[in-house]
């Protein structure tokens, strides 16, 4: 009889190699959320007035006395109705107005920050308690019923950056690298339809469902869509420049940081100068920015956010084309036509069509 030979039995234990990729991966998100509840508990857990942009009218006393704080910045107008244009104007966080004896109207902006307009109002309390006035506060735009802190403009926008964030990481392993302009066209096109379909569906929750965001539905459709585009677009262009490690970085980033710096639960003047710095940077805080414009300031200050998106958008696709042109060859090919070209004209110079060694056609 032949010898039975026993196959060996595979080792359902993992190897070192496994078990120290799984504890770095572990590591590495336990850090990531450690590092996203002290961002946003940095940001968010004790909102302190640091910088209020202010704009008065009333005895040139009054204005002086006020210039005096260290959280205000006061820009002093001519009457109630320029000091009511600067906040829906978004020149101004608030303005204090005395233009009758012994009374103080404080004009807020409800749509810019639940939090920013009760620390408005608290400091015009506080001025009118010392100048003994009365006060009355009214709120030039005040937000809806079904969104009365105002914050939903900020769920809607970190949300849907973590959607388009990922859903570009996704999009990215699927479709590979992009080798080709037709497989970049493809991939934009992919991404368009995708922020389409995302601006969409956050839409029509905010406008129609919960009825927080309403009376401008195209005009939020559009911010959204082009807030979309310019996560993904930006997403897609680092991974194709520079790797899946750079855009995993870039969206780490985004979402530590960005997030915290668009000041959507308690508003620009009350978050630190770290994360003030970011929020014009991040899109996060231009998203915030636009759809604040939108909804509640009849489109004033939208400028601003618009560019800044436009840009991050525009990065992108820069890096994307870059890239796509590298790979193809398309630099390789137009680098290689101007040295031939350059070359055979100076060929030309010295009467001699080819190079050495290397026969015509004819022979």
């Amino acid at each position: 009889m032949g010898k039975h030979h026993n196959s060996p039995v595979p080792s359902n234990r993992p190897s070192r190699n496994d078990v120290r990729k799984l504890v770095l991966v572990m590591a590495a998100l336990a850090v990531f959320v450690v590092a996203m509840i002290a961002s946003y508990s940095g940001a968010f857990a004790k909102p302190t007035l640091h910088h209020l942009n202010v704009a008065v009218t009333g005895p040139q006393q009054f204005v002086d006395g006020l210039r005096g704080q260290d959280n205000l910045a006061v820009t002093q107008v001519g009457d109630a109705t320029a000091a009511r244009d600067a906040v829906y104007g978004r020149t101004a966080d608030a303005a204090l107005v005395v233009d009758a004896p012994g009374h103080l109207d404080v004009l807020v902006a409800g749509g810019g920050g639940r939090s920013v307009a009760n620390a408005a109002e608290a400091v015009g309390r506080a001025v009118a308690g010392k100048a003994g006035l009365t006060v009355d506060v009214t709120d030039v735009a005040p937000t809806t019923a079904a969104d009365p802190q105002g914050t939903v403009v900020f769920y809607a926008v970190i949300f849907l950056s973590i959607g388009a964030s990922v859903g570009a990481t996704i999009f990215g392993r699927m479709l590979g690298s992009v080798h080709r302009f037709a497989t970049l066209g493809w991939r934009t096109v992919s991404l368009a339809a995708y922020s389409a379909l995302l601006a969409g569906g956050v839409t029509l929750y905010v406008d129609v469902i919960l009825g927080a965001l309403t009376g401008h539905t195209w005009q939020v459709f559009g911010a959204l869509f082009l807030y979309a585009m310019a996560v993904a677009g930006a997403v897609t262009g680092v991974a194709a420049a520079f790797g899946t490690v750079a855009s995993a970085s870039l969206t780490a980033f985004l979402v530590i940081i960005g997030n915290a710096a668009a000041a959507g639960p308690v508003g620009l003047p009350l978050l630190t100068g770290f994360y003030t710095t970011f929020n014009a940077i991040v899109p996060q805080g231009s998203g915030v920015a636009l759809l604040r414009s939108i909804e509640y300031f009849g489109g004033h200050g939208a400028a601003t956010p618009l560019v800044t998106l436009a840009v991050w958008a525009a990065a992108g696709c820069v890096l994307a084309v870059g890239a796509t042109m590298i790979r193809s060859g398309a630099v390789r090919s137009a680098l290689g036509y101007r040295a031939s070209h350059d070359g055979s004209s100076t060929a030309g110079h010295d009467g001699a069509l080819l190079r050495p060694g290397v026969l015509s056609p004819v022979d």
